[in-house]
């Protein structure tokens, strides 16, 4: 698994489909790098290189891509409060 995929599985274990997992994480990639312009995550490398606590903190950033994702596209989605 990869750092992106460990991402995708973190929303998908909270609702959302692979696809949608997958365009979130394009709408948060560049947020990270707003967030923590000096810090460049591997996307591509093995999930297991950053602790568990990158993962958690990083996730507030997800969150808030996840947020934007679905009250662009799917506004009624029942999985949106978890995101809150």
């Amino acid at each position: 698994m990869t750092t992106q995929q460990k991402f995708e599985s973190m929303l998908v274990e909270r609702g959302m489909f692979e696809s949608q997992a997958k365009k979130v994480m394009e709408i948060a990639k560049p947020m990270f790098v707003q967030a923590m312009p000096d810090y460049r995550f591997t996307w591509d490398r093995p999930a297991k290189e950053y602790h568990d606590v990158i993962y958690n903190t990083g996730f507030f950033i997800v969150k808030r891509a996840a947020i934007q994702w679905i009250d662009e596209n799917l506004p009624e989605a029942w999985f949106r409060p978890i995101f809150l």
